[in-house]
């Protein structure tokens, strides 16, 4: 089987396995990831972060969103550019009135949002669908994060559920890794 066949199958299996979570038990896996988060030194000294607006079937971090916010640190979401056929991260101020329905239903930056430097991030929060203890990540395919992540600096968080934690991600040259994986029940250095 080759990487593409690869990434294929581990999709689908993850798609299967991701419906098989309950409403309550994502919800709770959700909030022991936003406790691992917040006692994390990286997330304390961070003063620049890149998020993620979460998709059903992702770890919802809305909470964690908003506390960034009120800390007075600098969050930015990733906004899509039609051009380029890319996302960028775009500085958030308001959850409720800086967010706009974007490319594919999510909710992004507003086209009024300042897009932020790019040459520095402290800390990125990045869901998948699946990560390994290399710090290896399967995306949805279409590579955004793979294109948003190689021009950005900083540490790499891959949040996942604990279904997600896989033993091995086929990978390729484009592909970004992280450098911390947090699930419910591994909070794991890549590589380690």
């Amino acid at each position: 089987m080759d990487i593409t066949q690869g990434k294929h199958a581990l999709r689908n299996l993850q798609r299967i396995e991701g419906k098989r979570l309950t409403r309550s038990e994502r919800q709770l896996q959700s909030e022991i990831i936003l406790a691992q988060i917040k006692k994390h030194p990286h997330w304390i000294q961070s003063h620049s972060i890149l998020a993620y607006i979460p998709m059903l079937d992702e770890p919802d971090i809305l909470h964690l969103l908003q506390d960034v916010l009120e800390c007075g640190k600098t969050l930015c979401l990733p906004q899509f550019v039609p051009d380029s056929n890319t996302y960028q991260p775009a500085i958030i101020h308001d959850l409720d009135r800086d967010l706009t329905p974007g490319q594919y239903g999510i909710l992004e930056p507003a086209s009024m949002c300042l897009v932020a430097n790019t040459s520095h991030m402290d800390l990125t929060l990045v869901p998948g669908l699946a990560f390994d203890r290399h710090g290896w990540r399967l995306g949805r395919g279409k590579g955004y994060y793979d294109r948003l992540l190689d021009g950005l600096d900083g540490v790499r968080f891959g949040i996942a559920f604990d279904f997600q934690w896989v033993e091995s991600v086929p990978h390729e040259t484009l592909d970004q890794k992280m450098d911390w994986i947090i699930t419910p029940s591994v909070v794991a250095k890549a590589g380690s």
